[in-house]
């Protein structure tokens, strides 16, 4: 099995484990870690890396950072190593789903499943007025096309 563990700023790497689990159940070896304004970032470091340490049960670990460049996911990149540690950044909760339901399953492979995790995550950002308003509106880089010409 692989370990997960979200890390982000406030309290959303908590509050993305509570929506997996209401979507999922409950989830083993998935811990967050919730990034406030007042924690040093070397308590930080020392924390998230424990979390990840308690969470690899021999198939490695997804690091889950909310957003690229942003303090949680720098303090992940300390932990990044092939095979062991992934990190991922910029999370949602398809993306995570993904993650959850996928980790456990026989022969899975770190690496390929983040991969697989970021292209669910991708795949399910989408623009809805696309495909669910009868007539889409044209952005301003879109030549108007009059009926008249």
């Amino acid at each position: 099995m692989i370990g997960i563990v979200l890390v982000g700023h406030a309290y959303i790497a908590q509050e993305m484990k509570h929506a997996v689990e209401h979507i999922l159940g409950p989830q083993v070896y998935m811990e967050t870690l919730n990034v406030v304004s007042s924690d040093a970032p070397n308590a930080l470091q020392e924390q998230l890396g424990e979390m990840i340490h308690r969470c690899n049960r021999g198939s490695g670990t997804l690091v889950f950072a909310d957003m690229f460049g942003g303090t949680p996911c720098n303090i992940a990149l300390s932990f990044l190593k092939l095979g062991e540690c992934e990190v991922i950044s910029g999370f949602n909760l398809p993306a995570l789903v993904k993650a959850s339901g996928s980790r456990m399953d026989e022969g899975v492979n770190l690496t390929s499943l983040a991969r697989e995790v970021v292209e669910a995550g991708q795949q399910y950002m989408c623009l809805t007025s696309d495909f669910m308003l009868p007539q889409r509106i044209p952005s301003a880089a879109e030549p108007m096309v009059s009926v008249h010409d």
